[in-house]
């Protein structure tokens, strides 16, 4: 094992991973708001081009939660933030086009690409989804029954904290034989062809996260992000939540810089 996958995986053992409360469609039509908002602030916010703020108020107007309810500025707001990159938003905005919901017409293709585009920035519900697609197959959105690519998805969802259903589906998918034992390991490095080829891997989100809630520092992390990249794009709400979390502008600008394609 090479020194920067060392570090990361002590770190990982050390650091107390706090599960990511998901604010996000979970059932049809449903909105998740733990309490009445700041609605002045959120649309103050929103029409200055704040992604998470868009999200938000969105959902205020959707579900109706501390206003009255308008589907129409509703979906507005929410393609707004989704077209900022916003993964939460993007994963609504496929829901929606699955369900019909809030005046929506149905929309497979339309429905996939939010989706697709929501898990290419690492958000473990897309990308639960996502393998759940592959796993059952859909013939509406065109995807085929496929359980290794559904196992690769799940994966990747079941290695961030708070992603129980995604481990629980990959044990079952191997207990029915639809994927090996290998396919079904989580906490093991992706297999990739740089992998087989002896490369080190490129840093995950959950791997950056792990670093700054342990002991690695700043400097050290972007000097490790350089030199091996990272498989996830820094959107405008991924650069805040790793911000929160204590990464510096020049460990971000190093990470906007670092994406490299597995």
């Amino acid at each position: 094992m090479n020194l920067r996958r060392s570090l990361i995986r002590l770190v990982m053992i050390r650091a107390v991973l706090v599960p990511i409360a998901l604010v996000c469609v979970i059932a049809a039509g449903t909105y998740l708001a733990a309490q009445a908002p700041d609605i002045a602030r959120l649309r103050k916010q929103a029409k200055e081009g704040d992604g998470e703020a868009q999200y938000l108020l969105a959902n205020a107007l959707l579900s109706g939660n501390g206003v009255s309810r308008d589907s129409k500025q509703g979906v507005e707001w929410l393609r707004k933030a989704a077209n900022q990159d916003h993964p939460a938003a993007q994963l609504a905005l496929s829901h929606l086009y699955l369900t019909g919901e809030q005046n929506i017409p149905k929309d497979p293709k339309q429905e996939l690409d939010w989706l697709r585009k929501s898990a290419d920035h690492g958000w473990a519900p897309a990308e639960y989804t996502l393998g759940l697609l592959y796993r059952d197959g859909n013939s509406e959105t065109g995807i085929p029954r496929n359980p290794r690519e559904a196992a690769t998805w799940l994966r990747k969802a079941a290695r961030q904290p708070g992603s129980p259903k995604s481990q629980a589906s990959l044990e079952e998918m191997l207990q029915k034989g639809l994927i090996s034992k290998q396919e079904a390991n989580w906490r093991a490095p992706e297999p990739t062809k740089e992998a087989e080829k002896g490369k080190a891997l490129p840093f995950s989100l959950a791997e950056v996260e792990t670093g700054l809630k342990g002991w690695i520092t700043n400097t050290r992390m972007a000097t490790l992000v350089h030199t091996y990249g990272v498989d996830f794009k820094l959107s405008a709400v991924t650069r805040q939540r790793l911000k929160d979390e204590g990464a510096d502008d020049n460990l971000l600008q190093t990470i906007s810089t670092s994406k490299r394609s597995l």
